[in-house]
């Protein structure tokens, strides 16, 4: 029982933490402006619950391929071809101009993923530590209730 009710504060802690970054750290920077990164609703950060047992529950919050490379950083490096061809305006068929040719390009980790978290932990406790304990008087409430039946049904036959 007490699984159950942290598996409901759970997936809203790594929830809330998916919409913090994409509020705060999707908006307003060069190479991750609006697109669809930013939308609330997307799967390029998503927050989920893993874990079936009490003592496996955990709440996990993972990111696409491409959004990695802005929260981790990672170098791009041309292999096989002269040069990374970079390119303005938008990238559809005959649109954009290229600009530069170079062998590699870097990408700053700039997308804050782990000030987020941290800062929902002491809201997750709280709420996780509120859901055991009504679970925990759910169930004595639900003991305690056998027990007085049994009772009663002992003493009205004595």
């Amino acid at each position: 029982m007490s699984a159950r009710f942290c598996k409901t504060v759970l997936p809203r802690f790594s929830k809330r933490v998916a919409k913090r970054v994409k509020v705060e750290s999707l908006s307003g920077r060069p190479g991750i402006v609006g697109g669809p990164w930013r939308r609330l609703k997307d799967k390029n950060v998503k927050g989920v619950t893993k874990g079936k047992y009490l003592s496996d529950l955990r709440a996990v919050n993972s990111v696409s391929k491409v959004l990695r490379t802005h929260v981790e950083g990672a170098t791009i490096t041309a292999r096989g071809v002269k040069g990374l061809f970079l390119r303005t305006g938008k990238h559809g068929k005959g649109t954009g101009s290229i600009f530069a040719r170079v062998k590699s390009v870097t990408i700053p980790a700039r997308v804050k993923f782990e000030e987020p978290w941290r800062q929902e932990i002491p809201r997750a406790q709280k709420e996780t530590a509120d859901a055991l304990h009504r679970a925990m008087m759910l169930s004595f409430e639900q003991r305690m209730k056998v027990v007085s039946q049994y009772l009663n049904k002992v003493a009205s036959h004595s």
